[in-house]
């Protein structure tokens, strides 16, 4: 190959490298978007929600249903999930520390004359060169090179790294089994308060066309008779207050519906119906432990408590990792190298080199490294302590409130019981004309803000028991390990 034909090369390639530049350097030139209501006006709930699937079901729903739908297609969950596969997948890459880093490079260059100076004179077949100079050039050259390295240190840390993501991928585990057993708490609570609401909207156009009804009616009454004008008027004041206390409980009721939509990832204006169950007579085998038991069982099973012994297992291991780093790092260099100038004798040569550095300043600071790693492991364990005081907490509070709301839910049932009884009783005596129907309307709007209550102390009976499985860590839906969950990798495997 002749020098004026690797000058041709050499120039193509430039003005290709040149023109790339340019149509890389052309992004630069692009703007950023405001979006507003003009131009976002195309976007559905299908769009911007494209993972939320319809509800095929023609028959209410019951806990259960909605159990297992929230789980299949909660967006929260499932990118947990999602970042649970990634972390997996990073613990169990191990083979990649081995791996060396590798550097590709290109350089070329051109002038518009010879490189030369003055010396001795050189053999030149092209007749060109002037007398007493010479080169060691071409005009146009390119040299190319392929060099990998080996950090011999950062080899032997690897141990650290491969099960520093172990642990990562098994602490995020049991995060997302945190997220799982709290989902399960707002499932349980959003479902029988909208079981509530359902049972409280299918008599509230009634109950409003009674409740004007008794008003217009007392105050007919008290315009035909002026002495029983003060008793009438007393009496709708206390219709009125009546009426008020259970429509604000019955508002109270309406976000719990729209909610569970979004904890089953529902399109915007699914209808669904749910299935009302009632609880059993006892709280089953929970509300016969005594806290003692219940707080043992918490520290067993609670996702929390093992989150804290990785975060101590983590700490450890990076105290070892910074002990280990006051060793002397040592490079390892192989590389492949290429030169176009045609002056050069080898052309295509191979290259190795070893660079040893050692931080000498280091070798006095291990003493402070170590009582570093003390004070770190030390704050970890009073954090592991601060979260073990939280959950014993947490048990006593839930026991305590699950024994005190199924009392609530006898007494809320006992009173519409009473109520049930006293409504139809005043309907026999309003029948056979001994009282007028304005007091059976009052007592009939008694008889559903009974029930309402009666119904709002069930589910706060219900979210009670699963907040003690929660506090516990003993969730049923959440307890069989997902596959994601049963694939991060063992010590063994690393």
């Amino acid at each position: 190959m002749t020098i004026e034909q690797t000058k041709s090369k050499l120039k193509t390639s430039l003005m290709g490298f040149g023109l790339f530049s340019a149509v890389a350097l052309g992004g630069c030139a692009s703007t950023a978007v405001k979006y507003d209501s003009t131009n976002v006006s195309g976007y559905t709930d299908s769009t911007l929600r494209p993972q939320a699937v319809p509800l095929e079901a023609d028959v209410p729903l019951n806990i259960n249903d909605v159990r297992a739908r929230t789980l299949a297609h909660n967006s929260e969950f499932a990118r947990a999930q999602s970042q649970l596969m990634e972390t997996v997948r990073k613990a169990g890459m191990r083979g990649k520390d081995f791996l060396p880093q590798a550097y590709a490079s290109s350089y070329g260059t051109w002038r518009n004359n010879t490189s030369a100076s003055v010396g001795k004179k050189v053999d030149d077949t092209s007749g060109t060169m002037p007398k007493d100079f010479y080169t060691a050039q071409d005009q146009a050259a390119a040299s190319s090179s392929l060099t990998t390295s080996w950090d011999l240190l950062e080899i032997g840390l690897s141990g650290f790294k491969a099960n520093r993501r172990a642990i990562n991928a098994y602490s995020q585990s049991e995060q997302n089994q945190y997220l799982c057993n709290k989902m399960m708490v707002d499932v349980e609570n959003a479902y029988w308060r909208a079981v509530a609401f359902e049972q409280a909207e299918k008599k509230s156009a009634w109950l409003k066309g009674r409740v004007a009804y008794a008003l217009d009616l007392s105050q007919q009454r008290a315009d035909q008779n002026p002495e029983t004008k003060l008793q009438e008027l007393m009496f709708q004041r206390e219709l009125i207050d009546i009426n008020r206390w259970y429509q604000s409980l019955y508002r109270s009721l309406l976000s719990a519906k729209p909610e569970l939509a979004r904890l089953m990832n529902v399109p915007a204006g699914t209808e669904f119906d749910l299935e009302a169950t009632r609880l059993p007579s006892n709280l089953g085998e929970l509300g016969k432990h005594n806290p003692l038991e219940l707080i043992s069982t918490a520290y067993q099973n609670r996702p929390e408590i093992r989150q804290a012994l990785y975060q101590t297992d983590l700490t450890e291991l990076k105290n070892e990792e910074d002990l280990w780093r006051h060793l002397p790092a040592m490079r390892f260099f192989l590389g492949a190298n290429h030169n176009t100038n045609s002056f050069v004798l080898n052309q295509d040569f191979a290259s190795a080199g070893l660079n040893l550095s050692w931080d000498l300043l280091r070798l006095g600071q291990i003493g402070e490294t170590k009582r570093n790693g003390k004070l770190a492991l030390a704050e970890q364990q009073r954090q592991t302590e601060i979260l073990a005081s939280a959950v014993m907490a947490q048990v006593m509070i839930a026991r305590e409130q699950m024994h005190k709301l199924d009392y609530d839910l006898t007494l809320a049932w006992k009173a519409l019981s009473i109520q049930g009884e006293i409504t139809n009783d005043l309907n026999t005596d309003v029948k056979s004309g001994a009282k007028p129907e304005t007091y059976l309307i009052k007592e009939e709007l008694m008889r559903e803000l009974s029930f309402i209550r009666e119904q709002m102390a069930r589910a706060e009976l219900h979210t009670a028991k699963a907040r003690l499985e929660q506090s516990i860590g003993i969730v049923p839906t959440c307890q069989a390990p997902t596959q994601i969950q049963a694939s991060a990798p063992s010590p063994a495997a690393l």
